[in-house]
């Protein structure tokens, strides 16, 4: 292995010890409350190696952010892959994105701080960078089919992703996100079969 290879893996080590560390604390006390000595300290690292990776705490906080919703996309597109029906994607999909917000990692950084935080940042992609291409692949087979006569793709994802994010601030904010992840799945399973009826008139 050559000497810029190692430095790379070591780099490599520090930035994700450094993103995971954080994400922790952002999760424990949120992001206002959590300090970049804080960071280093629980990271057992020299301010200066933060500062090597990232700007400061915000742009920290963005890959942390990307991290938890890139592990959100996986388990959402793997659900849905899983199914050979188009209809039984979209449910596996959709319903593997409410399981999500029962995380704390996922209701604390993407739902609650992600708006304050990158609201005062105008990061290319915004908060749509990972969601919609996720929608469009988990979406994609009911329009290919004919499932759903005069409906595109792009369209339908942006519905869809309202939808989920007003279902994820309605578990967020619930005192029993349990119980809220249950009421949405049920408003999710009648639009569903809403729409599958209306498409097969």
């Amino acid at each position: 292995m050559t000497v810029k290879r190692l430095r790379e893996r070591q780099a490599e080590a520090t930035r994700e010890q450094l993103v995971t560390v954080a994400r922790e604390l952002f999760v424990e006390q949120g992001f206002a409350a959590t300090a970049i000595d804080e960071i280093v300290q629980r990271a057992g690292l020299a301010k200066g190696a933060l500062y090597h990776h990232f700007s400061g705490k915000d742009a920290l906080f963005k890959a942390v952010y990307d991290a938890v919703l890139d592990e959100t996309a996986e388990a959402v597109m793997a659900a849905a892959l899983a199914e050979s029906h188009p209809w039984d994607a979209v449910r596996a999909g959709l319903s593997a994105f409410l399981d999500a917000c029962l995380r704390p990692d996922f209701r604390r950084i993407v739902i609650i701080d992600s708006v304050g935080v990158m609201a005062a940042n105008s990061w290319e992609g915004g908060l749509e960078g990972v969601e919609l291409p996720m929608l469009r692949v988990v979406l994609t087979p009911l329009v290919v089919s004919g499932a759903l006569p005069g409906v595109a793709v792009d369209p339908l994802a942006h519905v869809a992703l309202g939808g989920l994010y007003g279902s994820a601030l309605y578990i967020t904010r619930a005192a029993d996100p349990q119980a809220a992840r249950a009421e949405a799945e049920t408003v999710l399973d009648v639009v569903l079969r809403g729409v599958r009826a209306v498409a097969a008139e």
